[in-house]
């Protein structure tokens, strides 16, 4: 099958100024780079702005910074669309699961396939625009691990040269994964 990116959205979420929580928006950018025909964008936060980006498209690919503590910093895990036993949260607006069914329930065309993909930071985030040492270490590699689960789960291609343990699965003990 030939890859053509179009109907795929990539949406990066995360504070610009709050260094490794900003790794959503650096992550769209770098994966726009892989998927030429798709459509990046970038939203400081899950809200109902998030409908506009993504109506329309066929395919979703969002990314953000998560803290579960229970992967190292620089982690990628693949987390489940929510409402399928999992509730991706967010303190500062109506989850996610709360603005794909509102979208919905207006008739706008939502994107059926919905990849979502955490990048683990540390507790401690210091001001800034770039991402920390420690993040940036693991930054090349979280997006090749992310950019081959996408072409394997959208086209079924073969990730090429990771491992299919690559992705950690999303685990906290409350059943919740927090992203920031």
């Amino acid at each position: 099958m030939t890859e053509t990116w179009e109907g795929l959205v990539i949406v990066g979420m995360g504070n610009p100024l709050l260094s490794d929580d900003g790794v959503g928006l650096h992550a769209a950018r770098a994966l726009g780079r892989s998927f030429p025909a798709a459509a990046v964008q970038t939203i400081p936060m899950i809200g109902m702005d998030l409908l506009d980006l993504i109506a329309g498209h066929n395919s979703l690919c969002l990314v953000d910074a998560m803290t579960s503590g229970a992967v190292p910093v620089g982690a990628v895990t693949r987390l489940q669309e929510p409402g399928q036993g999992l509730h991706i949260a967010s303190s500062h607006g109506p989850d996610l699961h709360v603005v794909l069914s509102l979208g919905r329930s207006l008739g706008l065309h939502i994107p059926h396939i919905i990849l979502i993909y955490g990048i683990e930071i540390g507790r401690n985030i210091p001001y800034g625009e770039t991402l920390t040492p420690g993040l940036q270490a693991g930054f090349n590699s979280a997006i090749q691990r992310i950019a081959a689960d996408m072409r394997e789960t959208l086209y079924g291609q073969d990730p090429s040269p990771i491992s299919a343990g690559a992705l950690s699965p999303a685990g906290h003990a409350d059943g919740k994964a927090r992203v920031r």
